[in-house]
């Protein structure tokens, strides 16, 4: 491999790549975390883990709204529900908390829920 092996046979123009990319600016689909419903509760979970004695716990950042200690939230993957759970404890940075709002990055005890039922890039939401 010489020197030239960056040289294309048909180079395409500078320009002629960014009228291709104005033409289509939304090209790639919507993930379903991305569609959250405005104002109302949102986390895209992280990780999962499991207490012996307590239950599953999910973390992850709340991206929109917020959510309080004995509240219902729905578990859903791409876009179809899971599963109905009550949020049973909020904790952020060992601290025990009531609720959770926007932007914290949380860990939030599941009630009615197993560890092999929620997986990273499911939703959280009211």
């Amino acid at each position: 491999m010489g020197w030239k092996f960056w040289k294309r046979s048909n180079p395409m123009d500078p320009q002629e790549m960014l009228a291709r990319g104005h033409a289509q600016p939304n090209s790639f689909p919507e993930r379903p975390q991305d569609t959250l419903p405005v104002g109302s509760f949102g986390l895209t979970v992280e990780d999962v883990f499991s207490i012996t004695g307590r239950g599953t716990v999910v973390t992850g950042q709340v991206r929109t709204g917020t959510v309080s200690v004995g509240e219902q939230v729905m578990i859903s993957r791409a876009g179809q529900p899971l599963a109905q759970v009550e949020v049973t404890g909020v904790e952020m940075f060992r601290k025990i908390m009531r609720t959770a709002k926007a932007g914290d990055n949380v860990g939030l005890l599941l009630r009615g829920v197993k560890r092999d039922q929620v997986a990273r890039g499911d939703v959280l939401s009211k």
